[in-house]
């Protein structure tokens, strides 16, 4: 007797899959107990359908980080104008006279609250994602993800070090039907879907 559903993350299986595709879970245990477990209960409390669900495809992920990028861009310009002002005798954000090992953990600053306040209380959305639909929740219920999951998952953004994150997380999940394509979503257990 094989499982339809999985029962950790309710992805629908494959008859006699061993591994959920979805996230992975080893089945075979379940699966030797299957007996006793109702298939017509396909998920846990808290845990909701994945049918239906359309993951955003890269394009469009691209598309609203650019848009946002020109948006974190405009504002942390805009403030490094006002605040590292050169002819004030004395900054405070610069005492030694030299900008720039303060504007980049300035920018980063900027680009972190942005991404992070945003799709704590928006819904998941920043501008660019509002732009093209979609929106990043948590991968189990796909719903809005708690703020210190939007945190982790913007930690690496606002920085070069997004290209290491992207680089590993499309090797690392290769063929993923969640199509995450950062290794902070991982991390962060959350997803982009294209909301409806």
């Amino acid at each position: 007797m094989s499982l339809k559903f999985c029962p950790k993350c309710g992805y629908k299986l494959e008859p006699d899959a061993t591994f959920c595709q979805g996230c992975g879970v080893d089945l075979r245990t379940r699966m030797a107990i299957s007996g006793n477990i109702s298939e017509k209960q396909p998920m846990s409390a808290g845990i909701i359908k994945n049918e239906g669900v359309e993951y955003a495809e890269l394009l469009p992920r691209l598309i609203a980080l650019l848009i946002d990028g020109i948006i974190i861009g405009l504002i942390s310009s805009s403030l490094s104008w006002v605040i590292f002002i050169p002819w004030i005798p004395f900054n405070i954000f610069d005492p030694f006279g030299g900008m720039w090992f303060v504007s980049f953990p300035f920018n980063w600053l900027i680009g972190f609250l942005y991404s992070w306040l945003l799709e704590t209380y928006n819904n998941g959305q920043t501008v660019g994602k509002i732009a093209l639909n979609i929106r990043t929740v948590d991968e189990k219920t796909l719903t809005s993800a708690a703020p210190g999951n939007y945190a982790i998952n913007n930690l690496l953004k606002p920085s070069g070090l997004i290209i290491l994150d992207f680089i590993i997380g499309v090797m690392k999940n290769s063929g993923d039907p969640k199509n995450r394509f950062r290794i902070m979503q991982n991390v962060s257990e959350t997803v982009v879907i294209t909301k409806k």
